[in-house]
């Protein structure tokens, strides 16, 4: 039996404690978290915290790779250098698009087997009231028979799927999908907290990008303060809620609202990434006609050329958004695991997020100092290591 063992790390465990042991890995599952373990293949954690590995359930693109276009090998591979034990490919595009891209990439990657970080996908478009960053064509009304047709598409590999509340059928549509297992997010959208209500009542379990893409409400009484949509979902306990943790989507003081108010058990941090992230600072050609991307920077986002820098996403990469936890909106190695690592695992179904025996060996080991990855280990093989 393979057998990995990690030792001497200083391992973050489920409790939140940290402690110096070692970490065994049986085939794919951690069984044994303690004292002088052995494996028939080591790793030397000295110096080095030992965490779970981070979930990154929205990305569009990483590097120069897109999920519209790229290579999920790829991506993959970039993302497990930068802490990503499992993620959640991102899709914005038309329907028909968006029909040929989860088809070419469950052939290309048979069925996801070679892709083990690919837990499934996630439709950010079509069912949205606002394209926001992306353009009026990747939206159309929610009908069954184009969902019937992407879910047919998707193969039992949609395990996201976006939608606006306000939409006509979106009810209906919201209860159909989450009675199937998908997990609903809502997103980009205007609708009033009645509406919002309805659609948690209905299965909604999940915010896109909480404060983006979100109005302000309206002032309708002289010096009486509105309430609205983003405070309702900011106090439902049923609710996820989704942050761009790059100071630069959403301010910190923000931050710090959200987790006051959700707790860190209903936040999960989000890159949202799109092709520039991890690059060097320039111009990158974006998929689909989106055109030209600026990138000045993991905290600055990825920006629209041809249109006035709008925001197309950020350019974090998943170990950014784990750092900035800690360095930007100060909190511990505990609190940033959970927002990066354990809460998208309970939201998703996963057994993984923490580092306990029986969970999946997604692992992840980092640079005490600097926060940088050196060991990523994805179903118990080491799925990249720094040189």
């Amino acid at each position: 039996m393979h057998r990995l063992a990690i030792r001497n790390g200083l391992v973050l465990l489920a409790d939140g404690r940290i402690d110096q042991c070692d970490v065994l890995i049986e085939s794919d599952k951690i069984a044994e978290i303690g004292a002088n373990l052995k494996g028939n293949c080591e790793v030397d954690a000295t110096g080095c915290y030992v965490v779970p590995g981070l979930i990154d359930i929205h990305l569009h693109g990483i590097g120069r790779e897109s999920t519209s276009l790229g290579n999920l090998e790829e991506i993959a591979r970039i993302e497990a250098s930068r802490g990503a034990t499992a993620f959640y490919p991102t899709l914005f595009a038309p329907p028909e698009e968006i029909d040929n891209q989860l088809r070419r990439h469950r052939r290309e990657t048979d069925e996801l087997r070679s892709v083990p970080q690919v837990q499934g996908f996630r439709l950010e478009s079509p069912y949205l009231a606002n394209a926001s960053g992306g353009l009026p064509r990747d939206c159309a009304p929610i009908s069954e028979q184009l969902t019937n047709a992407l879910l047919e598409a998707g193969g039992g590999h949609i395990k996201i799927w976006d939608v606006s509340p306000e939409l006509p059928n979106a009810t209906s549509e919201i209860a159909r999908l989450s009675k199937s297992g998908i997990v609903v997010s809502m997103a980009h959208t205007s609708a009033s907290i009645e509406q919002a209500r309805a659609a948690v009542d209905a299965g909604v379990r999940l915010v896109t990008h909480l404060f983006d893409t979100f109005q302000q409400p309206t002032q309708t009484e002289p010096g009486a303060y509105p309430a609205g949509l983003v405070d309702y979902l900011l106090v439902e306990d049923r609710l996820v809620c989704e942050i761009i943790g790059d100071v630069t989507h959403v301010h910190p003081l923000l931050v710090e609202k959200a987790f006051r108010c959700k707790t860190p058990d209903r936040l999960a941090f989000v890159t949202d990434s799109n092709i520039g992230a991890g690059m060097p600072p320039g111009q990158y050609e974006l998929p689909m006609g989106w055109g030209l991307a600026q990138v000045n920077g993991p905290n600055n986002g990825v920006r629209l050329v041809n249109r006035n820098m709008e925001l197309c996403g950020s350019a974090l990469t998943p170990i950014d958004m784990f750092r900035n936890v800690l360095t930007i909106f100060g909190k511990d190695l505990s609190t940033a695991s959970r927002v990066c690592s354990r809460t998208p695992a309970s939201l998703m179904g996963l057994n993984k997020g923490e580092l306990a025996t029986g969970r999946d060996a997604d692992i992840l080991i980092l640079d005490r100092k600097t926060l940088d990855v050196v060991c990523t280990v994805v179903a118990g093989k080491i799925a990249w290591q720094k040189c």
